[in-house]
C-alpha cells in the first residue's frame, strides 16, 4: 500500500482542497483512478491536503477497471462508489463500464477532469482533450451530469450527484471539474456543506395501500402463482419477507436472470422448471427489470442459443418496481414495453414486507385454502426432482476432462462453505445452477448490468475491497476472455492487500460466441466444427495464471485434472485467509 503522507494543517487554500473535503464530508472511502493531468489539482489535494486518506487513491491500469471496481464496491458495501476520470479519453476509456453500472441500478459519482474553460489557459493537448460539454459521452447512460462554471457550483454539483446517484431508482452520475477551478486559490469562509445527512437520499417510496391488499387478495386466490425475485437479492433483508411470502400463499418461486434471493434447498425454489411459468395463472415480479423474460419469455426466433422459450402469455400480471422511473429513450435496455395487470411503483422491498403483513391478515380471517398446502407439498416433489437431476448430472460429469461447468462450481463451493462467503461475480451463460448452495439474498452481488465483458476482475476486486476487515471470504469465479480484458485489476488489488479468491475457467475461447458460430452453421447447413474459428484463444495458450503471477497475485499451477481440483481450491482458500489476492486457472469444457 501507498505509504500515507501528512496532511496539509490549515484552512483550504485552492479550490480542489475543497472539492476533496466534499469527497470527504460525503463518506468516499476510496477513490478510484487511473492518473490524468485534467484532474491533477484534485489529485494534489487527495495527497498533500487529506494526507491520501479518506479518501485514499486507488491507482488503477485503466479506465474501464477503475469504473468497474467502484461498481462492485458499491454492490458490497451499499454505498457510493467514487472515481475519477481524466477528461475525455478517459471518460471514453470508461463509458462501457458506465453503462454496465447504470444498466445495474449502481450509485456511483462520477468525477471528470475538464478544461480548463478558459482558453488562455489551455496547453495545446487540452485543446484536443476538451469539449464543449464534455458530458454529452455519457449523458444517455447516466442518471445526472453537470459542468459548473464556478467554484460554489462545483461544490453544489457534488452534493447533487451523490444525492440523485443514492435515489432510487439507483445509477451513476457525472460532474465535470473544470482544471482551472481546481487551481484558483479560495477565497476566505468558503466551505463544503457537505455533511450527511443533510444531503441524504430521500426515504424509499411507499406502495398504495388498496394495491398492496388486492396484490395480497390475488395471490392468495390463484391456482398457481409464481413469485420471481430480482436485483433487490443483492440485499440481505430480502430473504426473510421472501420467503415468508413464498410459504403463505404455496407460491413457486423462480430467481431472475443473474441474480439470487431466494434459498437454493427451499422446497418451492424451482429455479431449473422449464415449466414452471407455462403453469403458472398469476405472476408477481419483485424488482424484476426485464419483465418479458420473466413472464412470457423470448420465443427462440433467430436464436435458439438466447431464446428462452414461451411463457405464460395468460397469467395475471404483477409488476413491483421502479422500472418505469429508470432510464432513457437511448437504449433499448429492459425488453419490450412488458404486459402488466397491476403495477405497484414503490420500493420493492418496502412493499414486499407490505404484502407479506397483508397476506398474514387475511390468513388470520381464515383466508388460507386446502389448495395452498397441497400446492405446497406439489412443489416440493417437483423441487425434489430437480435436486436429483442435479446430483445425477454431477455424478456423470464429476471427473470430465476438460473439466466440467459442474463439477467445478460444486467443488469452489464445497471448498468455502465452511467460511463466511461471498459470491462477488460469477459467470452467466455458463452458471450451472444448483450445484452452490446459496441462504438466499445478499449472498451474490449479481450480474454485470450491461452485458459488458471485462467487468469482471475490476468488480471483484472493488467488492473485495468494500469487504476488508468484515470477515467475509469474497470470491469470484469469471471466464478467460473476462480476464483477458482487464487483467491489470489484479495489481490494484495486490497493491492495496485485498484477498480475493478468483478462479478463471479457462475454456480458451470466446464461448457464447462460438455457440453462436455453431448455430448459424447448423441452421445454413455448413460445416460447425469451424465454429471456434476467430473464436479460440488457443495456439498458443495463454498463461492466465503467468498473467496474474506477474502482477503479485497468490498463484499456482494450472489445473487440468478434475482429481487436482479440490487440492488446489483447499490451497487457494488458505491464502486468501492468509491475506493474499488467490488465483486459480481451471481449463473447463465449453458446455
Amino acid at each position: 500500500m501507498e505509504r500515507q503522507v501528512e496532511a496539509h494543517s490549515g484552512k483550504a487554500l485552492y479550490g480542489s482542497d475543497v472539492m476533496v473535503t466534499a469527497l470527504r464530508e460525503l463518506g468516499a472511502e476510496y477513490v478510484f483512478i487511473n492518473p490524468g493531468s485534467s484532474f491533477r489539482g484534485i489529485h494534489d489535494s487527495l495527497v498533500n491536503y487529506l494526507g491520501n486518506e479518506r479518501p485514499e487513491i486507488v491507482l488503477v491500469t485503466h479506465e474501464m477497471i477503475a469504473v468497474a471496481m467502484a461498481h462492485g464496491y458499491a454492490k458490497a458495501t451499499g454505498r457510493p462508489g467514487f472515481v475519477i476520470l481524466h477528461n475525455l479519453v478517459g471518460l471514453m476509456n470508461g463509458s462501457m463500464s458506465i453503462f454496465n453500472a447504470f444498466c445495474d441500478q449502481t450509485p456511483l459519482v462520477i468525477i471528470g477532469g475538464s478544461g480548463p474553460a478558459d482558453p488562455k489557459d489551455r496547453r495545446f493537448i487540452d485543446w484536443a482533450h476538451s469539449a464543449n460539454t464534455q458530458g454529452d459521452l455519457v449523458r444517455p447512460y447516466v442518471k445526472w451530469t453537470d459542468e459548473p462554471v464556478t467554484l460554489e457550483g462545483a461544490l453544489d454539483s457534488m452534493l447533487r450527484a451523490h444525492r440523485k446517484a443514492m435515489t432510487a431508482p439507483m445509477g451513476p452520475t457525472y460532474v465535470s471539474l473544470d482544471a482551472g477551478l481546481q487551481e484558483i486559490v479560495v477565497e476566505p469562509g468558503l466551505e463544503t456543506g457537505a455533511t450527511l445527512p443533510r444531503y441524504q437520499a430521500p426515504a424509499p417510496i411507499h406502495p398504495d395501500p388498496a394495491l398492496v391488499e388486492e396484490i395480497a387478495a390475488a395471490l392468495l386466490s390463484a391456482e398457481m402463482p409464481l413469485i420471481v425475485g430480482g436485483r433487490f437479492g443483492i440485499n440481505p433483508e430480502v430473504t426473510a419477507p421472501l420467503v415468508r411470502l413464498v410459504e403463505l400463499t404455496g407460491a413457486a418461486y423462480l430467481d431472475d436472470r443473474v441474480t439470487v434471493c431466494f434459498p437454493t434447498r427451499h422446497p418451492q425454489n424451482l429455479n431449473g422448471d422449464k415449466a414452471i411459468r407455462k403453469e403458472a395463472d398469476l405472476i408477481l415480479a419483485l424488482d424484476v427489470q426485464d419483465l418479458t423474460l420473466a413472464t412470457v419469455g423470448y420465443s427462440a426466433g433467430r436464436s435458439a442459443i438466447m431464446g428462452t422459450g414461451a411463457g405464460a402469455a395468460g397469467a395475471t400480471v404483477i409488476d413491483v418496481s421502479l422500472n418505469d422511473y429508470f432510464g432513457n429513450s437511448w437504449s433499448r435496455f429492459g425488453g419490450p414495453t412488458p404486459p402488466i395487470d397491476r403495477q405497484l411503483i414503490a420500493d420493492p422491498l418496502l412493499s414486499l414486507k407490505l404484502i407479506v403483513s397483508a397476506v398474514e391478515a387475511r390468513i388470520a380471517q381464515g383466508a388460507e385454502s386446502r389448495a395452498i398446502t397441497d400446492r405446497r407439498h406439489a412443489l416440493a416433489k417437483r423441487h425434489d426432482t430437480i435436486a436429483a437431476a442435479h446430483r445425477d448430472t454431477l455424478a456423470k460429469r464429476s471427473t470430465d476432462n476438460p473439466i466440467a461447468m459442474e463439477r467445478l462450481t460444486q467443488s469452489v463451493f464445497d471448498a468455502v462453505r465452511g467460511e463466511k462467503w461471498r459470491l462477488v461475480v460469477r459467470n452467466h451463460r455458463s452458471w450451472k445452477d444448483g450445484y452452490w448452495e446459496f441462504s438466499g439474498a445478499g449472498d451474490y452481488l449479481g450480474g454485470d448490468g450491461g452485458g459488458g465483458v471485462g467487468y469482471g476482475p475490476g468488480a471483484a476486486i472493488g467488492a473485495a475491497m468494500g469487504l476488508k476487515g468484515t470477515g467475509v471470504l469474497p470470491v469470484a469465479i469469471i471466464g478467460d476472455g473476462d480476464f483477458m480484458m482487464t487483467p491489470g485489476a489484479i495489481w490494484s488489488g495486490v497493491h492495496h492487500e485485498t484477498p480475493l479468491l478468483m478462479v478463471i475457467m479457462n475454456n480458451r475461447s470466446w464461448g457464447n460466441d462460438e455457440l453462436h458460430q455453431r448455430e448459424v452453421a447448423h441452421v445454413r447447413g455448413r460445416a460447425a466444427q469451424n465454429a471456434h474459428v476467430g473464436q479460440r484463444t488457443h495456439h498458443p495458450d495463454v498463461d492466465l495464471v503467468g498473467v496474474a503471477r506477474s502482477f503479485g497475485a497468490w498463484t499456482r499451477p494450472v489445473v487440468t485434472d478434475p482429481a487436482e481440483l479440490d487440492a488446489a481450491l483447499a490451497e487457494g482458500v488458505a491464502a486468501v485467509k492468509a491475506g493474499h489476492l488467490a488465483v486459480i486457472e481451471v481449463i473447463t469444457s465449453l458446455d
